[in-house]
C-alpha cells in the first residue's frame, strides 16, 4: 500500500506544479507580447484625464482685493461630480500690502476646513501657496476654496473702512490642477456638468451638412448660455496643420510609420489618413481634444478610414499588435461613434477622453433634457430622448430660481451682492417682458439700532430700494425695469449693507444673517416690443429663422464661432429656431418670422449701415449721413431691419476679415452695434439718436408734475372753499342779528 501511496503523492505534486504553470502563463504570455503590443495596451488602460481650472475661466479677470479688518470670500471651483480627485493641486497666486503696520493673517480652508494660516507683516510680499487637494469626491461638483483675510493695526481704530493700506489682492491666474479616470463618470448628466471651460465640439471634416451645421450652433449657445465658449473641431483631413509641440510619443510607437511622422516639433502638415489615426490614438493634441461631438455619417466615416489606415501600418509590422489596436478601438471609438437611433445622447470614449455624442435630430431635446430642470434624470450613460420640454409660466412671474439665482442665507457685516444673471429669451418666451424685479428677504437684528439697506439693481441701473426691519420676518423689495435697462442678457442684483458697530473698540464688529427667499421672482407683462435690440430678443423668444449662406457650412471652424457668439447676444434660442441655409448667396431672401442674417441681402430693407467690399462704412438716420469712413476692417456691423414685415437681425463683416468676437458680446439699448474682436466696439441707437422718445416715456412723473396739476390738489382746495363759505355764512348771520 506505502507504493500506492507514494505514486499518489508524487501524481498530487505533478498536477500541482502544472496548475501553477497555467496561472502564470497570462504573466509569460504578457511578458512574450512584443514592445508595440504592450505600448497599445498601456494606451487602451490609460484613461486618465488632466484638467486645470483658473478663476480666470470663471469669469474673474480682474485681482480680488479683501482689504477689511475682517475679510472673508469663498470660491467655487468646479470638478467631475462624485469622481476620485488625483494628484489635486490648488496653486493660490496672491500678494499683499502693509501700510498700515498691522498684523495681518491670511487663513485659507478647502472645503470648509482650515488647512493653512499665515501671519504677513512686511510692508508689501508674496502670499501665493500651494495646498494639496484630498481624492475625496465632491458630490456637488465643487471645491471650495475659502480665503479669509485679518487686519489688525495698533492704533485704535475700530471700522475696517478707515483701514485702506493693509490689503490681500487675490489673482485671476489662481488654478486648481486634477487629473482623474475618465471611466469613473457613469452618466450623461455628470458628464454634461463637468465640462471645461472652453469645451471642443467634434464635427465632420470638410463642408458640413445642414443638420450637423444646426447642432453645432445650437450646442454652442447652449454652452455660451451656461458660461462656456465653446470651440469648434473639425475632424482633422490630410493637408491640415497641426501642431506636435506637446506631443509625447512613446519610443515603441515610432516603428509605425505615422508615428514616426509625427515624432517632431513645431507644426506639421497632415499626409495621409494613418497619421490622422495616429493623432486620434495618442488624444495630446487640440485637434482631437473634444467634449462632445455630432454623431455625423461623415465623421463616423472619417474616424474609421483614418483608424483603418493605421491599423494596415500596424498589421504590416506585427500582428499581434494588431489585434491589440482591435481592441483599444472596440473600447475607444466604437462604442462612441456607434448608431442608435436619432433621438439619442450618449456618455462614451472617443481616444482617451470622455465625449458627449449627441444625434443632429435630437439636439433639442437633449439641450432640454440637460437644463436645469431635467439634468438631475440624466443618470445614464445612454439616453433616447423621446420628448423633453422646458417649464414655462402661464401666470406671468418667474422665480429667480429657474434663472440661476441660488436662495438662501448669508452673513452681512457691512457690504454683501446677490445677484443672478439671465437671457432676455429666457423668460420672454411668448413676446412678455420683464416689467418688475421682486426680491423677498429677511434679515436678523444687529447690534446697532441703524437698519440695513436693501439696493436693487437690474443691469446696473438702481430701481429700488429700502430700510428693512431686523426681525426675521419676510419682506419684499420691488422695483419698475424700465425699457432702457433691458439687454439680450440681464443681472439682477441685490447689494445689503449694514453699520458695523464697535462700541468705541469694546467689541468687534459682526456679521449678522439675511436671507432671500425662494419667492422671489421676476414679473413678465405682455407689451408693445420696440424696434431695438431688446424688443428683437423678445421676438426671438417666440421663433426665429437663422438665415446663413452656403459659404458658411464650407468653412465650419470659422464662420460657428460667429454664429454662435451673434446668436448667444441677440437672445435666439437654441430650443425654438429654424435654421435656413441659402445656396445662392446673390438670391434676395424674404424671411417669414424673426429673423437673424448673416451676410445675405434682404428683400426691401431699408438699413441705417451699409458696407461696401473696400470696408467703406455708412451710418444714416433717415435722410441724414451720420458717419461716413473708409478703410476699416476686422470689424462687423450688426443691425434691427425690417423685411417682407418681418423684424430681425442682419449682421455683415466690414472690410475682408471679420472680428475674431474673442469675448462675449453684450447689447445694451439701441439697434446698431459695430463688433469688433473684444465684442461691442460701439452701440447707437438710430432710430432715437437724441434720445427724446425715451425721455418722454421713462421720465419720472415727479419731475414733471408742475406741469401737469393732479387732480388730487382739487381735495384741500374743496375742503378750504368749503371752510370760506361757512366762515361767510356765519358771518353774515351775525350781521343779520
Amino acid at each position: 500500500m506505502k507504493p500506492s501511496v507514494a505514486i499518489s503523492t508524487g501524481a498530487l505534486s505533478a498536477l500541482a506544479c502544472g496548475l501553477s504553470l497555467l496561472a502564470l502563463m497570462p504573466t509569460f504570455a504578457l511578458a512574450a507580447d512584443s514592445p508595440l503590443t504592450q505600448a497599445i495596451h498601456r494606451l487602451n488602460a490609460d484613461t486618465r484625464q488632466e484638467r486645470e481650472i483658473r478663476l480666470r475661466d470663471l469669469g474673474i479677470t480682474a485681482p480680488i482685493l479683501l482689504g477689511a479688518s475682517d475679510a472673508r470670500r469663498e470660491l467655487y471651483l468646479p470638478v467631475p461630480a462624485g469622481v476620485t480627485l488625483n494628484d489635486a493641486t490648488l496653486q493660490l497666486d496672491a500678494s499683499y500690502l502693509n501700510g498700515e503696520g498691522g498684523r495681518n493673517t491670511m487663513l485659507l480652508s478647502l472645503d470648509g476646513y482650515p488647512v493653512r494660516a499665515e501671519g504677513l507683516s512686511e510692508a508689501q510680499g508674496d502670499a501665493s501657496v500651494k495646498l494639496g487637494v484630498d481624492k475625496t469626491p465632491r458630490d456637488n461638483g465643487l471645491v471650495r476654496l475659502g480665503i479669509a483675510w485679518s487686519s489688525i493695526v495698533s492704533r485704535p481704530l475700530c471700522e475696517d473702512d478707515r483701514v485702506i493700506g493693509n490689503v490681500l489682492r487675490i489673482q485671476p491666474d489662481t488654478r486648481l490642477n486634477y487629473s482623474y479616470d475618465a471611466s469613473q463618470l457613469q452618466d450623461v448628466g455628470a458628464a454634461w456638468t463637468t465640462l471645461p471651460t472652453n469645451p471642443g465640439i467634434l464635427v465632420a471634416p470638410g463642408s458640413l451638412s445642414a443638420g450637423s451645421y444646426d447642432a453645432a450652433w445650437r450646442l454652442g449657445v447652449a454652452l455660451e448660455r451656461i458660461g462656456k465658449h465653446s470651440r469648434i473641431l473639425p475632424f482633422p483631413a490630410v493637408q491640415d496643420k497641426v501642431d506636435l509641440s506637446g506631443l509625447r510619443i512613446p519610443a515603441e510607437l515610432l516603428s509605425i510609420p505615422a508615428f514616426a511622422s509625427l515624432n517632431g516639433k513645431g507644426q506639421h502638415t497632415l499626409a495621409n489618413p494613418a497619421e490622422i489615426g495616429a493623432l486620434l490614438m495618442l488624444g495630446q493634441t487640440p485637434n482631437v481634444q473634444a467634449d462632445l461631438a455630432i454623431n455625423d455619417p461623415q465623421l463616423l466615416k472619417a474616424i474609421n478610414q483614418a483608424l483603418d489606415a493605421l491599423q494596415n501600418q500596424v498589421q504590416g509590422v506585427d500582428a499581434t499588435a494588431a489585434s491589440a489596436l482591435t481592441q483599444w478601438r472596440d473600447q475607444h471609438v466604437n462604442a462612441a461613434m456607434a448608431s442608435a437611433g436619432t433621438d439619442n445622447v450618449r456618455l462614451a470614449l472617443l481616444g482617451a477622453r470622455p465625449v458627449l455624442i449627441i444625434a443632429p435630430d435630437a439636439t433639442g431635446k437633449a439641450l432640454s433634457l440637460l437644463g436645469s430642470a431635467w439634468n438631475k434624470l440624466a443618470r445614464s450613460r445612454q439616453l433616447t430622448v423621446t420628448e423633453a420640454q422646458t417649464p414655462l409660466s402661464d401666470d406671468g412671474r418667474v422665480a429667480l430660481s429657474r434663472l440661476g439665482g441660488a436662495p438662501g442665507t448669508f452673513d452681512v457685516a457691512s457690504r454683501f451682492d446677490w445677484s443672478t444673471s439671465f437671457p432676455l429669451g429666457s423668460v420672454a418666451y411668448d413676446g412678455r417682458l420683464p416689467v418688475t424685479a421682486v426680491v423677498d428677504i429677511s434679515a436678523a437684528p444687529g447690534a446697532s439700532h441703524t437698519p440695513p439697506v436693501a439696493s436693487l439693481y437690474f443691469n446696473d441701473f438702481l430701481i429700488g430700494a429700502q430700510q428693512l426691519t431686523t426681525d426675521g420676518e419676510p419682506q419684499r423689495i420691488q422695483g419698475h425695469v424700465p425699457r432702457y435697462a433691458l439687454s439680450s442678457k440681464n443681472v439682477l442684483r441685490v447689494s445689503f449693507q449694514r453699520q458695523p458697530v464697535s462700541d468705541r473698540c469694546l467689541e468687534t464688529p459682526q456679521a449678522f444673517p439675511v436671507s432671500v427667499l425662494p419667492t422671489s421672482h421676476i414679473v413678465l407683462e405682455k407689451t408693445s416690443l420696440d424696434d431695438d435690440f431688446s424688443g428683437i430678443a423678445a421676438r426671438f423668444a417666440v421663433d426665429t429663422q437663422l438665415l446663413v449662406p452656403q459659404a458658411y457650412l464650407d468653412h465650419p471652424a470659422s464662420s460657428l464661432a460667429q454664429v454662435i457668439s451673434v446668436a448667444d447676444a441677440s437672445g435666439v434660442s437654441p430650443l425654438r429656431a429654424q435654421l435656413k441655409v441659402s445656396t445662392d448667396p446673390k438670391a434676395v431672401v424674404s424671411p417669414d418670422k424673426a429673423f437673424l442674417a448673416f451676410e445675405l441681402p434682404l428683400k426691401d430693407t431699408k438699413e441705417s449701415v451699409q458696407v461696401d467690399e473696400q470696408g467703406h462704412l455708412r451710418i444714416n438716420h433717415k435722410d441724414q449721413v451720420m458717419l461716413d469712413v473708409q478703410r476699416l476692417d476686422q470689424l462687423a456691423s450688426l443691425q434691427v431691419v425690417q423685411s417682407s414685415g418681418q423684424y430681425g437681425l442682419v449682421y455683415r463683416t466690414l472690410g475682408s476679415q471679420p472680428p475674431s468676437l474673442a469675448k462675449p458680446i453684450v447689447l445694451t439699448r439701441g439697434d446698431v452695434a459695430i463688433l469688433g474682436d473684444s465684442g461691442a466696439v460701439a452701440i447707437l441707437d438710430i432710430q432715437d439718436p437724441s434720445g427724446s422718445q425715451l425721455i418722454g416715456r421713462e421720465e419720472p412723473k415727479g419731475l414733471d408734475a408742475w406741469r401737469k396739476p393732479s387732480l388730487l390738489w382739487l381735495i384741500p382746495g374743496a375742503i378750504i372753499l368749503f371752510l370760506l363759505l361757512l366762515l361767510a355764512g356765519r358771518s353774515a348771520r351775525r350781521n343779520r342779528q
